[in-house]
C-alpha cells in the first residue's frame, strides 16, 4: 500500500469506528481526536463498565483496541494476577490478549487487527468492539476477586 493508500484507508477506518462509538458507547465518556485517530469511551458492561480506546496507527497499518481494568493489582498479588492472565490468555483468548504491568500495576486487554492491503467492514470493527467488551466483561470479575482474596 502507498502512503496515500495508507492515509485513506485510515481515514475511512477512523470514520466508521467514530460512528460506532457515537452508536456504542456513553455519551458523556466519549473523547474523539481525529489528529490522533484516537476514539475513547466507556461502554456499558457487567460488572464494570468497559472502558475502550481505539487508536489507528496509519504507519504501521493497525487498529489497537485496548481496555485498561478499572483497578490497580496491588505488589501482593502481582504473581497470582500474573498466572491468572497467563491460563485466560492460553487457554481462552484466540483474539487479543491480556497484558499485564507489573511495574505500574495495570491489566489492559489488546486486540490489534492489521488492515494494510485489506478493507475492513464496518460490521468486522463492531465485532471487534463487542468481542472485547465480552471478554473484559467476562474476566473483569475473576481478575478483581483474584486481588481482593
Amino acid at each position: 500500500m502507498t502512503k496515500e493508500e495508507l492515509n485513506t484507508a485510515t481515514l475511512r477506518l477512523f470514520n466508521i469506528s467514530r460512528d460506532l462509538f457515537e452508536k456504542m458507547s456513553q455519551k458523556d465518556s466519549r473523547v474523539i481526536n481525529e489528529e490522533k485517530n484516537l476514539l475513547e469511551g466507556d461502554f456499558t458492561a457487567e460488572p464494570f463498565n468497559v472502558h475502550i480506546k481505539l487508536t489507528i496507527y496509519p504507519e504501521n497499518g493497525l487498529i489497537s483496541i485496548f481496555s485498561l481494568l478499572p483497578f490497580d493489582v496491588p505488589p501482593a498479588k502481582s504473581s497470582e494476577v500474573a498466572k491468572l492472565l497467563c491460563t485466560i490468555n492460553y487457554n481462552d483468548l484466540y483474539a487479543g490478549n491480556y497484558d499485564y504491568s507489573v511495574e505500574q500495576g495495570k491489566v489492559l486487554m489488546r486486540l490489534s487487527i492489521p488492515f494494510r492491503n485489506s478493507i475492513l467492514s464496518k460490521e468486522l470493527i463492531e465485532e471487534c468492539l463487542q468481542y472485547t467488551i465480552s471478554t473484559v466483561s467476562k474476566y473483569n470479575n475473576k481478575i478483581f476477586e483474584t486481588i481482593r482474596e
